[in-house]
């Protein structure tokens, strides 16, 4: 018989689904069905044991959940079943389920699993366990039930379970706390409807004009401005400030606004608050005359206020202020102006709203319109009614009545109006303030407006008919489209045909915008990137002629829309780059070879500028391509067809001469100034086909993928076809010239192609043996040089300082400390940086709570940063001289599993520590509470009077480390901590919370958003360290100093030793590309070092050359003539391309169209090369062994592994540094160039000379003395007679 398969234990073992039903409600069951579907979301062990069991020991309930979800997943029913026995279940029951819990099988436990389970429950075990465990290691479950009936062993928390049977699913009454709104309004004269609308309307001006997102002074400027003067502002928002620190929060403006309604008496203290600047009580001679002047001033568009009656002289006190102003006729016009603004700018409205309405419209109609600022219009008729809904369809032009908007508006400027308008017939123009006002109180159907701007002729007007454009998105990604593009088609054919992207719609009206004509396309981009949440660089603009044809909207020059023939209902498309950094229209426009696609800018485009587009995050391979293409000798090598006469066809190691082929064409389109943007189909296919980890859609390394194309491009082009066996002879103490010249007649004796004669150099490698000091020195080529980046010892250490004295803020600290320092150091830092501390307790906090205490012997590198440093009362403070305090309050859910779980525990804000040590006078406890009210006093700058009423809406408890549970009952208490008032002194407790009712929770965390966290200087320049670049010479200096490898095979010794090895530079290429390794692989994953290297677009690597390497440059080039190999490449029997052999890999097929001789291209672009290169007084020779190396390309990495993107600058024959983000190529400066975070650079050696670069064939035509310098006016009548010859074409697939 074979082994059943043994079963799970399972809570459906115990009781059925149907059993457990009938034992619960049809409301409890409703109640379980919607906490299960809510909170459990994807029902595993985590989110069971943090949220199904909320409050249970996490062991605990680990180990329920293998009896709740045997199979590792967690259903309804089983929640269900689970729950009912615990909660309703039998005695029996319930130990079944413990049982289980500990079983394996259901039917045994092991003595190692009970005692296992028990220990990790923090359960003693019990002293006759060993009784179960007598006859056998396991015992059965009526062994088990029997044992606990006989000696009621402590079975920790399942004795609670076992005991209570009142724990249901629905909540039996929740405590109704008093609500924010409600204790506001207990403090100010308004109800609890009114101080609701209060915050809505205070939180609507601070998001219209907060630039700081504060209600601070601006913002109250802003609101008053143009009618009331800055003074004005400045002092009207100094009476409402009470805690003084330069924001106005929802309280103090609803104790503001109440004193201004409230009475006389209130109203003058309110007065007497805007002047008494010291805050002393009484007004100053000072500031009495300040009174005096601005009363008179205040307003800019009424008659001045002259004082009716005289002040007292001298200092006036509040209370004789008050009574002055309650028998003072001029302060009552002034408390007029005030209760406007309460109505008008605050929202609070009066009995006679029209009235107060009509009185701030005439103020506002006699001031001038501002430019810029925005206004609104609204229909005149309604402002002869009696009130109701603000209804602007009167003035809207047809089709846009009753606020109809089919597709949503991206701007706020609403409808378009009705023309020939009356202002004051028709309409009214009314202030942002007033408007948002009108919409509170009577709401509105369609809002208008409008920005005033400046004409011509000086003067202000509103635009009224402003630009309304009809923006459209593509709907999706058009992800069909790129994979096809990623799967060649068979045998590499050019049509390309996909049906599948035929049913995709292409674009889709989403918004309405108006904007205006004097309006930038860059400022409108801006505004859609922002509005949209998307980057700057991921968002185009597109003028749709039709649905097919295109026009791109060139923002390289600040011009208008008008300017770019922008007009009414233009239709506009938004193109939003996909994630795999490739933009969706270039994708579709490849696929359906779309004809009328403009994408012409209005300048004439130079040789070389032309962009690549990205086939799905394939701009690696774009940037590679673009720096190897401005390689000029090797790109004027494939523009003369050199490659097609040295085709390695017989080469075994060659990918049958397709890559160059390939390439050639490519850089022939790039040159060809034919096109402003190629898709490189063709090429990623070539590349996908012969190293196939660079296909898909991933992300991968421009490094890896440039040093595949040199080396497919130099076997493809290998003039070597049968590659001779060659033996590696030891240097054996010979000369280094002599075996660097053996090494290096070995390899080009098997590899000798133009990427060798450009690019290849070579190293000097030297082992020298640890052991007997044998040293071995060998000369290996290279194509890179590949160069670490210094690591940093120091790092930046973050710590938060929480002063004794909160008025001392919270202050950010950063130290730029060695790794492998102790936290010591830092304490001795910061102890150093702040003399009035004497002793700090380093901890780490987590959501708000402390989550362990670092000794200050800590390794640096051991610990997670930020820490935070609590400063200690006392140079020897011990544990029991202080105690921490956290802030808590409780939120009600409505969904939850056991009763005890509707009232869940929140932590906020920052702990801090108060001294324990009692006063002479007072228990420990009370003096502990006054300590804390006077910490909180400062810390968020209550006034007394409030934090005297706060007082009796908080409980101060001791609590665990963790600031959730109680420090002194035992878990099935289900207790949150013990009142510290109910105790004389703290005890053992080192903590303590202040709960907070949820009748200030609000308005305490918009304190604590008002807590600012200051900066110390240490921060910036701890930063400046950290981004400070490390230089190019470091890098190279890092190559090439000595290193100890291990398992070295000494051939000395016979045997595998540790050596010192060390790189040096032996030989440099004309063309150098140095490799900045970024990239590592460091614990189990892919890190990148952002680090910036500082480099030159010139310098001289001689001190990093060995000094006996300097042989001619004679030396390195060919000593042997270039055989002659014609290989024919014309195929005249079509495109296809013949897998073995090598046949026509022209694209001309798959162009757009193009009536440019494609020979004559290649002409022009080869004379505009050419001409770059032309000398003046230098010499012919290349035995100049100084070997300067000049800058002119670099492929730049931003972002970080997995999602960042390459980009490509290179400088043109022009020698205008030019820009390649893909399909897009700008203009760009040399500063920007060197300080992008570089990844390979490109260097060429000065006074090369062309001929002696490029292979001699009869004939070819030579270049002569031609070098590599620049003469600009022989290059602009090159482009610019290629510009005329040229016609531009949208896109070219090849």
């Amino acid at each position: 018989m074979g082994n059943a398969q043994s079963v799970k234990p399972s809570v459906t073992s115990i009781i059925s689904y149907e059993e457990a039903l009938s034992r619960i409600t049809g409301e409890e069951y409703e109640h379980l069905q919607t906490s299960f579907d809510e909170l459990l979301g994807f029902p595993d062990r985590d989110s069971f044991v943090s949220k199904a069991f909320l409050g249970f020991p996490e062991k605990f309930s680990e180990q329920l959940y293998k009896v709740f979800a045997p199979y590792n997943h967690l259903s309804l029913e089983r929640l269900l079943v689970g729950l009912v026995i615990m909660i309703r279940g039998t005695r029996q029951e319930k130990l079944q389920l413990l049982f289980y819990s500990m079983s394996s099988d259901g039917s045994k436990v092991s003595q190692e699993d009970m005692k296992s389970c028990l220990v990790s429950w923090g359960i003693e075990i019990p002293r006759n366990i060993d009784i179960l465990f007598t006859v056998s290691d396991a015992c059965s479950f009526e062994h088990f039930l029997k044992w606990v009936e006989k000696f009621s062993p402590n079975l920790g928390v399942y004795d609670w379970i076992l005991e209570n049977d009142g724990y249901g699913f629905i909540c039996r009454g929740v405590r109704a706390f008093q609500t924010y709104h409600q204790f506001l309004a207990e403090q100010a004269s308004f109800t609890e409807k009114q101080v609701t609308a209060l915050e809505k309307h205070y939180i609507k001006l601070r998001k219209l004009f907060s630039r700081s997102k504060r209600f601070d002074l601006d913002a109250m400027y802003q609101c008053l401005h143009p009618l009331y003067t800055h003074e004005f502002s400045q002092r009207f928002f100094h009476a409402f400030d009470l805690n003084k620190d330069g924001t106005i929060d929802c309280r103090e403006l609803v104790i503001g606004l109440s004193a201004i309604l409230e009475g006389e008496d209130s109203f003058a203290k309110f007065v007497f608050d805007m002047f008494d600047e010291d805050g002393s009580g009484v007004l100053q001679p000072d500031e009495v005359e300040n009174f005096t002047r601005m009363i008179s001033t205040f307003c800019l568009v009424t008659d001045s206020l002259k004082l009716d009656d005289t002040l007292p002289e001298g200092t006036i006190p509040v209370s004789e202020f008050v009574h002055w102003c309650n028998n003072s006729l001029s302060m009552y016009k002034f408390l007029s102006h005030l209760k406007n603004i309460v109505y008008i700018v605050f929202g609070v409205k009066p009995d006679l709203t029209f009235n107060i309405i009509r009185q701030w419209m005439e103020m506002e109609a006699n001031m001038n319109l501002i430019t810029g600022k925005m206004y609104y219009i609204a229909n005149n008729e309604w402002f002869k009614g009696s009130g109701g809904i603000v209804n602007n369809s009167d003035i809207l032009a047809p089709g846009q009545a009753n606020g109809h908007k089919p597709v949503p508006s991206i701007t706020t400027e609403g409808g378009t109006l009705r023309r020939g308008l009356l202002q004051g017939v028709d309409y009214q123009i009314i202030s942002q303030v007033l408007w948002c006002t009108l919409e509170d109180w009577y709401g509105c159907d369609t809002a208008i407006c409008r920005r005033a701007r400046l004409t011509p002729n000086g003067n202000v007007i509103l635009e009224l008919f402003p630009l309304k454009l009809n923006f459209y998105k593509q709907p999706r990604p058009a992800r069909v489209a790129l994979e096809a593009l990623n799967a060649p088609p068979i045998n590499f054919q050019s049509s390309i045909e996909f049906n599948a992207v035929s049913d995709i719609p292409r674009h889709v009206l989403s918004y309405v915008g108006v904007f205006y004509s004097d309006d930038t396309l860059s400022s409108v981009i801006e505004f859609l990137s922002t509005k949209l949440k998307l980057g700057r660089e991921d968002l185009r603009l597109w003028k749709m002629l039709t649905n097919q044809k295109l026009t791109l909207l060139d923002e390289t020059e600040e011009k208008t829309l008008d300017s770019l023939g922008i007009q009414h209902s233009n239709n506009i498309l938004i193109e939003i780059r996909n994630t795999d950094m490739s933009w969706p229209e270039e994708v579709m426009n490849i696929v359906t070879q779309n004809r009328d696609i403009d994408r012409r800018a209005p300048t004439a485009r130079v040789n070389g500028t032309t962009g690549l587009n990205n086939l799905g995050n394939t701009c690696f391979m774009n940037s590679s391509i673009q720096c190897l293409s401005n390689t000029r000798a090797l790109t004027v090598y494939f523009l003369k067809g050199l490659h097609q006469k040295e085709l390695s066809q017989n080469n075994p190691d060659s990918l049958n001469g397709l890559l160059a082929l390939r390439y050639g064409t490519l850089v022939k389109n790039l040159w060809s100034c034919s096109s402003r943007t190629i898709a490189p189909l063709k090429m990623r296919w070539t590349v996908a086909k012969f190293a196939p980890q660079f296909s898909g859609f991933g992300q991968h390394d421009a490094q890896e993928l440039l040093d595949f194309l040199l080396d497919g491009l130099h076997e493809d082009l290998n003039r070597i076809t049968t590659k001779p066996y060659t033996p590696l002879n030891d240097s054996d103490n010979r000369s280094d010239l002599e075996v660097s010249v053996e090494f290096w007649s070995n390899h080009v004796s098997r590899n000798r192609s133009i990427i060798v004669d450009l690019f290849h150099g070579q190293l000097k490698s030297t082992l020298k043996c640890c052991t007997c000091g044998f040293t071995s020195v060998t000369f290996d080529p290279f194509s890179f040089l590949s160069l670490p980046l210094p690591e940093n010892e120091n790092v930046i250490i973050e710590v938060f300082v929480v002063r004794l004295d909160p008025v001392n803020k919270t202050t950010q600290y950063c130290l730029w400390l060695n790794n492998e320092y102790t936290l010591n150091h830092v304490r001795k830092r910061l102890i150093a940086k702040i003399p009035a501390i004497k002793h700090l307790l380093f901890v780490d906090v987590e959501d708000s709570a402390v989550k362990r205490i670092i000794g200050i012997n800590e390794p640096l590198h051991n610990i997670n940063f930020p820490l935070y440093a609590f400063e200690l009362p006392g140079e020897g403070a011990q544990p029991d001289d202080y105690v921490v305090v956290y802030s808590r309050h409780y939120a009600t859910i409505d969904k939850y599993f056991f009763d005890w779980q509707h009232r869940q525990v929140n932590l906020f804000g920052t702990p801090f520590i108060v001294p324990s040590t009692p006063d002479p006078e007072t228990s420990q406890s009370a003096t502990i509470q006054e300590r804390i009210r006077i910490y909180l006093v400062k810390m968020y700058g209550f006034d007394d009077d409030f934090i005297d009423n706060l007082m009796f809406n908080i409980n101060i408890k001791k609590v665990k480390q963790g600031g959730r549970d109680c420090c002194l009952c035992p878990w099935k208490e289900l207790c949150y901590g013990h009142k510290l008032m109910d105790d004389p002194d703290l005890g053992d407790c080192g903590y303590l919370t202040v709960d907070w009712s949820s009748a200030v929770v609000h308005l305490i965390r918009q304190y604590d958003d008002d807590v600012t966290i200051l900066q110390d200087s240490s921060v910036k320049e701890a930063k400046q360290r950290q981004s400070q670049p490390v230089d190019l010479s470091l890098c190279l200096k890092g190559f090439t100093k000595e290193e100890e490898i291990a398992e070295w095979y000494c051939s000395r010794c016979r045997s595998h030793k540790n050596a010192i090895k060390k790189l040096d530079i032996w030989k440099l290429p004309p063309f150098l590309i140095i490799h900045l390794k970024r990239f590592s692989f460091q614990g189990g994953k892919w890190v990148k070092c952002k680090r910036t290297v500082s480099f030159q677009d010139s310098f001289d690597p001689s001190p990093f050359l060995v000094q006996s390497s300097q042989v001619s440059l004679s030396d390195r080039m060919r000593t042997e003539s270039v055989t002659h190999k014609t290989v024919l490449v014309e195929n005249d029997g079509g495109d296809d391309y013949d897998e073995v052999s090598i046949a026509s890999m022209d694209d001309d097929e798959v162009m757009n169209s193009n009536n440019r001789n494609p020979l004559e291209s290649t002409k022009d672009s080869l004379s505009y090369i050419a001409n770059s290169m032309k000398s003046n007084n230098i010499s012919k020779k290349c035995n100049d062994m100084r070997p300067f190396y000049d800058l002119y390309a670099v492929t730049a990495h931003t972002g970080q592994i997995g999602g960042g993107h390459y980009v490509a600058f290179a400088m043109n024959p022009n020698r205008q540094w030019y820009y390649y983000n893909d399909s897009q190529v700008k203009k760009t400066t040399k500063k920007r160039v060197l300080s992008e975070p570089a990844y390979i650079l490109f260097y060429e050696r000065r006074n090369l000379r062309l001929d002696d670069l490029l292979p001699n064939y009869g004939d070819m035509d030579r270049y002569g003395d031609t070098h590599f310098d620049y003469d600009a006016s022989i290059i602009m009548k090159d482009v610019l007679e290629s510009a005329h010859r040229t016609e531009k074409k949208s896109c070219v697939v090849q």
